[in-house]
């Protein structure tokens, strides 16, 4: 046995190139003998010189084993600092971090394909720290996060998703400003060419400047105390075509064959076994090199891609198999863009800990309206796990200063408040930080949120949404209200076939998530869905469609209650016709043509399901949907949002004309004054009630109420664009 074992030491050194003065092979370089909870301990050790690369994993492996003073052991992967051939030796080094006080003990482990060693045990004795550690799932509530101290943690910053040159001094500049203003998030992108490029030239080889700068960028958030949503990959890794912002950097990836990389297809790399496995070997060396962080809030698989669910699940599984630090996961959806993909497939994995939905708004007036649906649907549907909007913007196509020259900054702030009251844990990440939120210091409206905001506990085990009245106007007499309109823009998304159901409330706003504008037929089936709306009109009136562009043909088909009503053709074609202008796409060989016309069913009175469908060949587009003598007059303009958390209450109301299309415009929002919301659901007691003016962040008026039979009726102060009241039980 001791001859098997002489000779695969020998084999091994001969592999590795040298053998050194003692005659073993893993020579520990401890760190001190002491350690602070929640701090990094790093601990070397020393191999021979390495003849190949030492990053390959299925070639040599070093891990630091540290067992806790539990019995639990944590098994850390090492990383090679330097491959020195010079000095005959190869660098390594763990980096850990101990979340529990006491004795620990430690020793390294390598493994090679002719050769598993153990080093000596070593002890560590770890005092308690004053830091929090890392953000967990939360075992109260499932909306929240919580660290390891127990502190609570709710979410607000922006992106930053890179910087000049990727430089850590300017994203010191970024990390400033959001802790001068109440921020403790970010979002940072890695392997793209722009944005910490990693694995950029050849395969197992990693950019050793850039990840210095990553080891920089870690320190520089900690000094801040904001924690990274660190993006591990992005969809132009792997697009072919030329992108909207030239992301598609496919043609210079290792991974590709003609770069004498293992895929032909950029899609492969989710199919073939040395891709895989190189890009597990990123993974791990990620996890080594920057697990030990408590800053990083969240690893994101990949930047908007759709990754196949069964690659996901195992990348996800390996993740939380060499990580023990455990940092959460999550991801984001959307290329190949129009992709008829299965969303649920990934969100409902076990391993998924984080759910994360984009917004664009594309230039609609309302897209914070699109937020709250989005969210609200996301947050029942999924009622298990933490969701936030990675990316927001009024347009994805052009930076928000553009849509917003004085730096009002109304669209940012209405989604600030608006994502806190759809049980987000954080603010939604607004995705131009460069030009908009620094360059047009938009920081004032994270600040106000937070002075509103402390102190709460978002730990709380109950965390439901209330249920509001609209705001109604003093005196109102329902005998001698009218009804006026309510007008519903939709979104263009193409293959989004996600949210299907809609309720559309009294008051105007929409629940069920996201309308898109696309009505598909039968020769795009995979993307097809007949949405349905839940409507409750207090007098008879209209529903109607305003269809804009008929590409290829459709057939419009709607129900009411589940009876037909409507079904009418909209032919396409060249010249004159029923439409008013014809588009021939040479590039497809197809007629698209522009109608701008209006198709109505009457509705009666009363509660009713209105389906429509587009039983035609392509698809049929709808612009905006309005329901006439629908709102009444004694209600004013006015959202209303309102979310308990424990024994607090949080609620906000907005003025609709206090949106970013508005202010552009020139309009001023009306002043809404005499109004009174009702809060149901409440327990029975005492509550404090105190107003807040989110734009200014001033506290206004103070109150005590009772709340009877769960019910709780508020005189609302006056407001132009929004107010806040934060209502507490005594």
């Amino acid at each position: 046995m001791m001859m098997k074992k002489a000779f695969a030491i020998t084999m091994l050194l001969l592999f590795l190139g040298t053998v050194p003065a003692s005659g073993g092979v893993v020579d520990v370089v401890p760190g001190p003998e002491k350690a602070a909870q929640y701090g990094l301990y790093k601990l070397g050790a020393r191999l021979p010189y390495f003849n190949g690369n030492p990053k390959d994993q299925d070639k040599v492996k070093l891990t630091a084993v540290f067992t806790d003073p539990e019995g639990k052991e944590n098994r850390v992967p090492m990383f090679c600092l330097g491959n020195e051939r010079a000095k005959k030796r190869s660098l390594w080094e763990a980096r850990f971090t101990p979340v529990k006080s006491g004795r620990y003990e430690y020793h390294v482990e390598l493994w090679s394909r002719s050769l598993e060693e153990k080093s000596g045990t070593r002890a560590l004795e770890v005092s308690k720290g004053n830091g929090d550690g890392f953000l967990r799932n939360n075992g109260k509530n499932p909306f929240y996060l919580i660290f390891d101290s127990g502190k609570s943690f709710y979410g607000l910053g922006h992106n930053i998703g890179w910087t000049n040159n990727n430089s850590v001094s300017a994203f010191e500049m970024y990390f400033k400003d959001l802790k001068e203003n109440g921020c403790n998030l970010a979002r940072v992108w890695t392997n793209a060419p722009w944005a910490f490029p990693l694995e950029d030239k050849v395969l197992g080889e990693y950019n050793e400047k850039n990840c210095a700068r990553i080891d920089e960028l870690l320190d520089a958030a900690a000094r801040y105390g904001i924690y990274i949503i660190l993006v591990l990959d992005t969809y132009g890794s792997l697009m072919e075509e030329i992108g909207e912002w030239d992301e598609n950097v496919w043609k210079k990836s290792p991974y590709n064959s003609e770069n004498g990389g293992p895929c032909k297809d950029p899609m492969d790399l989710f199919t073939n076994e040395t891709a895989d496995k190189y890009y597990r070997d990123r993974i791990r060396y990620v996890i080594s090199r920057w697990g030990y962080s408590p800053m990083i809030a969240a690893f994101e698989l990949w930047n908007e891609m759709d990754t196949p669910p069964k690659w996901t699940e195992d990348l996800l599984a390996y993740i939380k198999e060499i990580n023990p630090h455990g940092q959460l996961l999550t991801t984001s959806l959307g290329y190949p863009w129009g992709n008829n993909f299965d969303e649920s497939s990934i969100w409902g994995l076990k391993d998924m800990d984080i759910l994360q939905w984009h917004v664009y708004g594309e230039r609609i007036r309302d897209v914070v309206g699109n937020l709250i649906s989005i969210n609200k649907a996301l947050t029942q549907q999924y009622d298990n796990k933490p969701i936030f909007v990675g990316e927001f913007s009024m347009d994805s196509s052009a930076d928000d200063r553009n849509y917003d020259p004085k730096g009002e900054g109304v669209a940012l702030h209405n989604s600030i408040w608006a994502s806190a009251l759809t049980r987000s844990f954080s603010s939604p990440l607004n995705w131009w930080w460069a030009g908009y939120v620094k360059g047009k210091n938009l920081y004032r409206h994270y600040g106000t949120f937070r002075d509103f905001i402390e102190g709460m506990d978002w730990n709380a085990e109950n965390v439901t949404f209330i249920e509001t009245t609209p705001l109604r106007y003093n005196g109102a007499d329902e005998k001698g209200s009218s009804y006026g309109e309510v007008r519903i823009q939709t979104l263009r998304k193409w293959g989004e076939m996600h949210f299907k159901e809609f309720t559309v409330k009294n008051n105007g706003d929409v629940e069920g998530g996201l309308i898109n504008g696309y009505l598909h037929g039968s020769e795009k089936p995979q993307f097809r869905i007949n949405p349905v709306f839940r409507v409750d009109y207090p007098e008879a009136g209209q529903f109607i469609m305003h269809v804009d562009i008929v590409s290829q043909a459709g057939r419009l088909v709607a129900y009411l209650d589940g009876k037909e009503v409507l079904s009418r053709e909209f032919p396409v074609g060249t010249g004159e016709g029923p439409w008013q202008r014809s588009l021939y796409r040479k590039d497809e060989n197809i007629y698209q043509c522009a109608y701008n016309t209006d198709v109505a069913i009457d509705v009666p009175a009363g509660k009713h399901t209105i389906q429509f469908e587009n039983i035609g060949k392509d698809w049929i587009g709808i612009k905006r949907i309005t329901l006439t003598n629908y709102k009444s007059t004694n209600f004013a303009d006015a959202r209303v949002l309102a979310l308990a958390v424990g024994d607090t209450t949080l609620l906000w109301m907005q003025n609709k004309e206090y949106n970013w299309r508005n202010i552009y415009d020139g309009v001023t929002p009306a002043k809404i004054e005499g109004t009174t919301v009702g809060l149901e659901g409440l327990s029975n007691g005492t509550y404090r009630v105190r107003w807040y003016n989110p734009g200014e962040g001033v506290w206004m008026l103070e109150d005590k109420l009772r709340a009877r039979k769960g019910a709780l009726e508020l005189e609302v102060p006056a407001f132009n664009k929004d107010i806040a009241c934060r209502i507490e039980r005594l």
